[in-house]
């Protein structure tokens, strides 16, 4: 499919989408209907086995929401008929429960929406030079596509709430040091290190890794004897697929395992 605010490339195994709405690769409604499709492709192509998401430009990642259409998209939330196509918790939660890992690579600053829809991903890895921050606040806003509740889970609500209610950012440094990020490199080779990553991941086994995907994030919104009920569950489907039985065949044959995510 052609994408209007996307520049899409397939590689072997993976797909790279950077979001590209300069100056500022905002996120307004043309971006967000795009990630929804692609997402929505992505799943049902079982030669993409992972997804990884930068921004064009050197700067910004993505500065977040599209100002711009803030009061388009406040009326749509008022009225049935303005409402807006696609809801930016809506495509976020997608990516946070995608059964295939998506990772950022930000290659700049992220803000706001931005931030947030790093949050979502499975894997951050940003440039040396960025930095990381929810500064609704100072616009007299609250960040709303889930920024208040998977920026404690994942660095503490202590500093959450410093960030937030602050609006200040985080440098590479310190977004490394809390655990913000996977990994900060120079910003030449964020998108090459993603790439690396997506394509290490697109070898293994896409059930098994699905399962633990969705183990660990229902797990983390529940108590852990639920989450080991999930576990458990999850292992039931994964130990009955084709890839658990090719895993230990390889194995014992001393080859590379040969995994078709059945």
């Amino acid at each position: 499919m052609a994408y209007k605010n996307l520049v899409v490339e397939k590689e072997s195994g993976y797909v790279v989408a950077a979001i590209n709405h300069p100056p500022a690769n905002a996120l307004g409604q043309g971006i967000l209907m795009d990630l929804n499709t692609l997402l929505d492709e992505s799943l049902e192509d079982s030669e993409i086995r992972a997804i990884v998401l930068t921004g064009t430009g050197e700067k910004l990642f993505s500065a977040g929401a599209d100002i711009n259409e803030f009061d388009s998209v406040k009326a749509g939330n008022k009225t049935e008929g303005n409402r807006p196509k696609v809801e930016g918790n809506d495509v976020f939660s997608k990516i946070e429960n995608y059964p295939k890992p998506v990772i950022a690579a930000m290659q700049g600053s992220a803000y706001g929406g931005g931030t947030e829809i790093s949050l979502a991903c499975h894997f951050r890895i940003l440039a040396d030079t960025a930095k990381v921050g929810l500064p609704e606040v100072r616009l007299g806003i609250i960040p709303g596509w889930g920024g208040t509740q998977r920026l404690p889970r994942l660095i503490g609500k202590t500093k959450a709430l410093e960030m937030m209610l602050t609006g200040d950012p985080l440098s590479s440094a310190d977004a490394l040091s809390f655990g913000l990020v996977n990994k900060v490199v120079p910003a030449s080779q964020v998108l090459a290190e993603a790439k690396a990553l997506a394509a290490r991941l697109a070898q293994g086994a896409p059930v098994a890794i699905s399962g633990i995907m969705k183990a660990v994030t229902k797990g983390l919104q529940t108590t852990i004897e639920e989450g080991i009920k999930i576990e458990k569950a999850c292992s039931v489907v994964v130990s009955a697929s084709e890839d658990a039985k090719e895993g230990p065949k390889a194995f014992l044959e001393k080859r590379k395992p040969n995994f078709h995510g059945k």
